[in-house]
């Protein structure tokens, strides 16, 4: 949908496109001769920014005449007042830039300088500079055949075995940076479950078991699991404080915070329509802490049904021989974690698969028409009508997701 006048803000005009272009080597000395912008997400896509692709014509200087075009994403906070605000005082677009232009960078450099020749993918897309605050300009991805995949059919073993393995890589080279430089991981502490933040996440974590225990205690034979959702509220922010620390004795990891399908963009084969790559979006959770956090997030919100419930073990295995393996590529094999270890870790932290169940999967399932209003959020995290959070929860498709997971839950002993 191409945006209309009121959606474009003023400062996204030809000169702003032309000084981000010109950051980047290759399109040194550009001259921008037009720009197109759309809204680049539709609705129930994103819910914590305003993100605009914005097609590009533009001339090098000394060639003649000759138009050339490229396609950004550029990223802003929400339009909505309460959680641009949240994301200001958090920093996250600060913590975002920082990842995209000096983390990531650093993190490619140390593994291709141990590659020998091998390329290297770069698991995120390149970063230009702006000095506006809160905003992000990025390449576009789709320009380079990458895409989404369906986050309501969610993800087959084959593209979570790609996403885990290009995760297991991201950690690793996070390990390596972390050994030569310790200080590189500082900015990265926990930044949602801080004392600041403790009433606004603990009024969205309450509503959000209050509208999942009012929705399930009126399906047959799920009646009696309403009060036990609601009997958690009390104790989840200390569960989760104690959760997101990281495990003394054992490897820590630059998390991506919010690993879930929506955050990776996949290429496809032209031959077979398989994936064969995968890049990573969205780094504004990010934390340093235990591998396992990114795991639980990602199998409680991603892959099919049946593959979360059939190869979950298989995948963590996945992820662990490629954890392994890159870190002896980056010389970094002294650090010892097996998979008994991750395993152990995964199980220990399982209440933050229970809490993407709750909180995330929502999102991931839920239709375009019974997403949330942001609108109705109060800026301490409240919200105007209940009844409206209460809906995305009634969808068939999260019914049916939820119904498997509560006896795979209460098994764990979290129910």
């Amino acid at each position: 949908m191409e945006a209309d006048t009121a959606e474009r803000p003023s400062w996204l005009d030809e000169t702003f496109i032309e000084d981000a272009l010109r950051s980047r080597e290759e399109y040194g000395g550009v001259i921008v001769a037009d720009i197109r912008v759309q809204l680049a997400v539709g609705k129930g896509e994103n819910y914590t920014s305003t993100v605009y692709r914005v097609c590009v014509q533009f001339k090098r200087r000394n060639i003649d005449d000759a138009t050339e075009s490229t396609s950004l994403i550029i990223k802003g906070l929400s339009a909505v007042e309460f959680m641009a605000k949240f994301l200001e005082h958090c920093n996250t677009f600060g913590k975002e830039t920082k990842i995209y232009q000096v983390t990531v960078p650093a993190m490619i450099s140390l593994l291709q300088q141990n590659s020998q020749g091998r390329k290297v993918q770069p698991l995120v897309p390149f970063c230009y500079k702006t000095s506006r605050p809160h905003t992000l300009i990025l390449e576009d991805l789709t320009s380079f055949g990458f895409r989404m995949a369906d986050r309501r059919t969610r993800l087959d073993l084959l593209h979570c075995t790609l996403a885990l393995k290009g995760l297991a890589r991201f950690h690793a080279m996070s390990v390596a940076l972390h050994d030569k430089n310790p200080s590189s991981m500082d900015d990265y502490a926990e930044n949602l479950y801080t004392d600041n933040n403790r009433d606004m996440m603990s009024k969205y974590s309450a509503l959000s078991f209050n509208a999942l225990a009012n929705v399930v205690e009126k399906w047959s034979g799920f009646e009696e699991y309403g009060d036990k959702f609601r009997g958690m509220i009390p104790t989840i922010w200390d569960r989760m404080v104690e959760i997101i620390k990281p495990v003394n004795g054992s490897l820590s990891v630059l998390n991506h915070g919010d690993f879930w399908v929506n955050n990776m963009m996949f290429h496809y084969c032209p031959d077979t329509e398989k994936p064969d790559e995968v890049r990573f979006v969205d780094f504004q959770l990010s934390r340093y802490s235990s591998p396992a956090l990114d795991l639980l997030y990602f199998m409680y919100t991603s892959p099919s049904e049946d593959v979360r419930s059939e190869y979950t073990d298989h995948l963590l295995e996945v992820y662990h021989k490629e954890l392994l393996g890159t870190l002896k590529v980056l010389g970094c094999e002294h650090h010892q974690f097996t998979i008994e270890q991750l395993k152990k870790e995964f199980e220990d932290k399982s209440f933050f698969g229970l809490m993407a169940a709750c909180t995330v999967l929502i999102l991931v399932l839920v239709e375009p028409t019974e997403t949330y209003d942001m609108e109705n959020f109060k800026e301490d995290g409240s919200i105007l009508d209940s009844g409206s959070f209460e809906r995305p929860y009634s969808g068939s498709r999260y019914k049916e997701a939820v119904q498997k997971l509560i006896p795979h839950f209460e098994n764990k002993g979290l129910l």
